[in-house]
């Protein structure tokens, strides 16, 4: 295992060629202690925002895109190896989140339909939010306009397509609520 590069928003551009970074770093706000492993891809474009907070490590071959819209990330969460996270809109995600491997979480869907090519037809999108202390499983899916609530627990493989309650255990696909942890 590497060691985290861990940076300020100066040395961020340093680390550009090392994790394949596309950003104009004026609208990208990094606070202290933040781990970046091999092989990030970090795009930030079209005005779009990203404020990340203190303690976040992002592990190796994470994808993080944020065109338009905006994306923050609190204190002391973890970005698992090969998950990819696009905000187009909004995606606020909480303090003390793990994320784990391979995970997807997009605020945006493509828009198709009976002779619509879905190539050109643009994005619906709608805020995600996971709130503070939420446990997210390997390979599992959050989709546009989910909130997680807080304490709560994604299974590995489901698919977020609806809200889910604080203080939760949700599993399938799509997901579902399979008990509560109160």
């Amino acid at each position: 295992m590497t060691a985290a590069v861990v940076v300020s928003v100066r040395a961020l551009r340093s680390l550009a060629i090392r994790c394949f970074i596309k950003t104009r770093f004026e609208n990208v706000q990094v606070r202290s202690r933040v781990g970046f492993e091999k092989g990030l891809r970090f795009s930030v474009t079209d005005n779009g925002a990203l404020r990340i907070g203190s303690d976040v490590r992002f592990d190796r071959n994470s994808t993080v895109i944020v065109q338009h819209g905006c994306l923050s990330i609190g204190d002391g969460t973890y970005i698992g190896i090969g998950s990819v996270i696009c905000a187009h809109k909004r995606i606020a995600i909480g303090k003390g989140v793990l994320i784990a491997e391979h995970v997807s979480i997009r605020d945006q869907n493509h828009i198709f339909g009976r002779g619509c090519a879905v190539s050109g037809s643009g994005f619906n999108s709608a805020p995600v939010e996971i709130e503070d202390n939420v446990w997210i499983g390997a390979k599992a899916t959050i989709t546009a306009g989910v909130t997680i609530g807080a304490n709560s627990v994604i299974g590995a493989g489901a698919v977020v397509t609806c809200n889910i309650p604080a203080n939760s255990v949700a599993v399938g696909i799509p997901a579902r609520v399979a008990r509560s942890l109160k």
